[in-house]
């Protein structure tokens, strides 16, 4: 209802805004003929100029001035009548279509394009709207200008953070990251997410600034892929193939076939010419056993494989995938100085080829253990 009165209102401001305008002007409007009859006022000042000089008679002025105002007064009544009767249609036409015409074609306009059913909407109302009914314009007015209010509100800055980095508004990403990272406190994903926020940023690139932040995520949680992925990518960019390649295999060491990263990882090893880690990982079988049992088998089944693996290393030491893998299985089960002892045992196995105690020591490296 409120709509249609202020469009009611509205529609009557824009008529008399028409209307008074030509009411004033239809009030001081000239004759149409005022052309003419300024050519018969000259010409009766010739007339009179004339006689003074003496080119005419004065009887010959008068009969010439009396000719002059019979068609002066002639045309002037003309020229009234018709300039009032052309000016009143003129005004009577632009009333009827500022009174009538435009109000109308809008109505119809709206009516065509517009949806007068719908409740006014303004943008506070709009805002109040459940979180899930809202569009992604909304979402980010609402989080922001909460944000504006309360620049100290760690939850808001992690909530913000992925949206912008969905719109591919990776400068505001890196600051809501930082933000969060700032106000709630160090994680390993949120280190991490500050590191991919500034590659995305910078072209893909793995900068100084986000290597920091991936090192940091993996020193908080050494088995996390994403800080170990972007490090890999960082070793591949600066042409340390080597390293690159050892930190590529350990990636894929135990890593579910089809895992986007480890699809990665596989296309850079073979860009490198490099052939990915011969001992497998569990088997997607293997993978899907071990969700479905309780924690405290799915724990005794993963110890299980481990066992198996250090028995095979123990049989073929110069395995060193298979020393990579087994050091990467100690940090995921959180067992730091078996994971230790590990490298130490393949460092002494493989003293005598340093290709291959690379590998190992680069998934080390990866993992934190060594610098």
């Amino acid at each position: 209802m409120l709509l249609w009165i202020v469009m009611a209102v509205l529609t009557a401001a824009a008529s008399l805004s028409v209307l008074v305008p030509l009411y004033r002007g239809g009030r001081s409007e000239r004759p149409a003929g005022e052309a003419k009859l300024s050519i018969y006022r000259d010409q009766l000042n010739e007339v009179d100029r004339d006689r003074d000089r003496g080119l005419i008679a004065d009887s010959e002025a008068e009969a010439a001035r009396t000719e002059i105002a019979r068609r002066l007064l002639r045309a002037g009544d003309a020229a009234t009548v018709e300039g009032s009767a052309a000016s009143e249609a003129s005004r009577k036409v632009a009333a009827v279509v500022a009174v009538l015409v435009l109000p109308l074609a809008a109505l119809g306009f709206y009516l065509f394009v517009g949806s007068p059913e719908l409740p006014d909407r303004p943008l506070a109302g709009r805002l109040e709207v459940p979180l899930e009914e809202q569009d992604v314009g909304a979402l980010i007015a609402r989080v922001e200008a909460h944000l504006a209010a309360n620049p100290e509100d760690g939850r808001g800055w992690e909530l913000l953070g992925p949206v912008y980095a969905r719109l591919g508004r990776y400068d505001d990403a890196v600051r809501a990251f930082s933000n969060t990272l700032r106000i709630l406190g160090p994680t390993a994903e949120r280190e991490a997410d500050v590191g991919e926020a500034i590659t995305r940023a910078g072209g893909n690139v793995v900068t100084a600034e986000a290597r920091a932040a991936f090192e940091r995520a993996r020193a908080l949680d050494a088995t996390a892929i994403r800080p170990r992925f972007y490090l890999a990518v960082a070793l591949d960019q600066e042409g340390r193939k080597d390293e690159a390649i050892a930190a590529w295999r350990d990636i894929l060491t135990g890593a579910p076939p089809d895992a986007p990263w480890a699809v990665v990882a596989r296309e850079a090893l073979a860009r490198l010419g490099a052939s990915p880690p011969t001992t497998p990982g569990p088997s997607a079988d293997d993978i899907e056993a071990a969700e479905a049992l309780p924690a405290e088998d799915r724990l005794a089944m993963i110890e299980g494989m481990v066992a198996s693996l250090a028995a095979r290393l123990d049989a073929d030491p110069s395995d060193a995938a298979g020393w990579a893998r087994l050091v990467r299985s100690y940090m995921v089960l959180d067992r730091k100085d078996e994971a230790r002892a590990a490298l130490a045992e393949a460092q002494q196995a493989l003293a005598e080829d340093p290709e291959k105690l690379s590998v190992v020591e680069a998934a080390a490296r990866t993992l934190g253990l060594i610098e």
